[in-house]
């Protein structure tokens, strides 16, 4: 696969890598202002981060096309300085921060968009093999579930699933991406923790996902417990 080019101007998400599978993660936005070698100066970020996060590790992230498809690619970095007073393009000074990455640009897991745990009267619902999984959460990118260890998984597994939102039933491939075995304290020790990334192509199933997550949220919310 051709990976793109950091370039200044582009749009990056960034998350600290150790909240990455938190729910309570801090997601921020930055513009690339300048790339030297593993050094990529960037704008200050949206929340504001101060020196006290300085050598924290952090996944960043922006979309890009490849192969007609629209993807998302990231590095694993540090935050290595913070500059108060940095020079940008129209002669201004600005706060910035200084990134040094810590490997290459890969493609990343889509589970990194916002996810949801659905309550148990949702009306979305995950089938594999015409047998409802046990939904722990869910975003547009993938989901975590719980099903029997009959179900031979490994990662990067293709593996084909039944979505039902309210009425609607859609077709829909994604790739194993992690399967964990039950916590020691567990005491059906005949199931499993599988994480999937979706391969969503079919943009009315992407847009009643994303409608049915947001009414999730604001549920949950308007319930005090999210």
């Amino acid at each position: 696969m051709r990976k793109p080019e950091i370039r200044a101007g582009m749009p990056l998400d960034i998350i600290f890598e150790n909240e990455i599978d938190s729910k309570k993660a801090h997601y921020m936005k930055a513009v690339v202002y300048d790339i030297e070698g593993k050094f990529i100066t960037i704008s200050q970020t949206t929340p504001a981060l101060t020196a006290h996060f300085l050598k924290r590790r952090v996944l960043t992230t922006f979309l890009a096309h490849s192969k007609n498809r629209l993807l998302r690619f990231g590095f694993s970095g540090m935050l290595h300085d913070l500059i108060p007073d940095y020079t940008i393009s129209s002669g201004q000074t600005a706060e910035a921060l200084v990134i040094k990455k810590l490997n290459d640009l890969e493609p990343v897991d889509f589970r990194m968009y916002f996810r949801v745990s659905p309550p148990s009267e949702t009306d979305l619902r995950l089938f594999l093999k015409e047998e409802k999984v046990n939904l722990l959460d869910i975003s547009i990118g993938g989901a975590k579930f719980i099903c029997s260890k009959n179900y031979l998984f490994r990662p990067r597994d293709p593996v084909k699933f039944k979505l039902l939102i309210g009425d609607a039933v859609f077709d829909i491939d994604a790739i194993v991406r992690s399967i964990q075995p039950p916590d020691i304290h567990t005491g059906n020790r005949n199931i499993q923790y599988v994480s999937v990334e979706f391969r969503i192509d079919d943009k009315i199933m992407e847009v009643s996902l994303g409608r049915a997550i947001l009414n999730i949220e604001r549920s949950l919310l308007s319930k005090g417990t999210v």
